[in-house]
């Protein structure tokens, strides 16, 4: 026979509305077909020690089998397993934040560089605090899609987006950062602000980080030495060039290419 405190007990575990109770009756895994249909866009979950739980890449496709396995991959990972560490530093930089102030991050705006997947690219990721029955954070979760087709949109109303496609378009140039803010009408503060809110950058970081992506993409689509691609990207200075791209991307240019290279005969010879 139950004691009274074991049966609030009990009582405190069941489902106290109906929405959870509905929830509670759902098959395990469904929500892996949702995730999965909504194309470009990855979901993941984490947990404290950064280790993937899931890992659910849309591809705008429904799959009827995925949410019998509950989770289009199911990684032991972590972020350093998939980009190089001063990229890997960042990311967990930003999940610790996420954990310690149970604060959503949103709309976040960085440059994903992996080699080992042969892609480069800006991205929007959103993060959230994972909570147990309890109310306790045991992980963190959330979407990363790419950013391209949402620049406009994140700029929408800012007066950046002329900033922004200048600085896109034509990334060697040496943008000065008065004639920039002037050309919106603002004033190199002003415009400061209005990037580091939106994009969580300044403009000569934005700039920089352009720079390497072009970089990356000189890298493994042509055959220009390392001194060629730096004066293509607007550095005069190999040193100063090689310095930027490794505190941006984590490694050397010829390491860049290398990975590249090496990457692209792995796919080959199991395709």
């Amino acid at each position: 026979m139950k004691t009274a405190l074991q049966q609030r007990n009990a009582e405190s575990k069941k489902p106290s509305s109906s929405s959870e109770k509905f929830f509670a009756r759902m098959q395990p895994g469904l929500f892996t077909n949702l995730f999965g249909a909504l194309d470009g866009i990855l979901f993941f979950v984490k947990d404290r020690a950064g280790k993937f739980i899931s890992i659910i890449r849309g591809t705008g496709v429904y799959d009827s089998s995925a949410s019998r396995s509950g989770s289009r991959t199911t990684a032991g990972f972590t972020d350093y397993d998939l980009y190089p560490k001063s990229i890997a530093d960042r990311i967990r930089a930003d999940d610790r934040r996420v954990m310690e102030t149970r604060e959503p991050l949103m709309q976040v705006v960085e440059l994903l560089v992996n080699p080992s997947r042969c892609a480069i690219g800006w991205h929007v990721t959103n993060k959230f605090p994972v909570l147990d029955s309890r109310g306790k954070v045991i992980g963190v979760m959330g979407t990363v899609q790419p950013c391209q087709d949402r620049f406009k949109k994140l700029l929408e109303g800012t007066r950046l987006d002329d900033v922004v496609s200048k600085i896109h378009e034509h990334s060697a140039l040496k943008h000065s950062i008065e004639e920039l803010a002037d050309s919106v009408g603002m004033s190199p503060r002003q415009m400061g602000r209005h990037f580091h809110k939106i994009l969580g950058m300044s403009p000569r970081d934005f700039m920089i980080l352009c720079r390497m992506k072009t970089a990356c993409e000189r890298l493994i689509q042509t055959h220009n030495s390392v001194t060629e691609i730096a004066l293509e990207c607007g550095f005069f200075d190999q040193s100063a060039f090689a310095y930027q791209f490794r505190r941006s991307i984590g490694m050397s240019p010829l390491e860049y290419r290398k990975r590249y290279l090496t990457s692209i005969v792995a796919h080959s010879r199991v395709s």
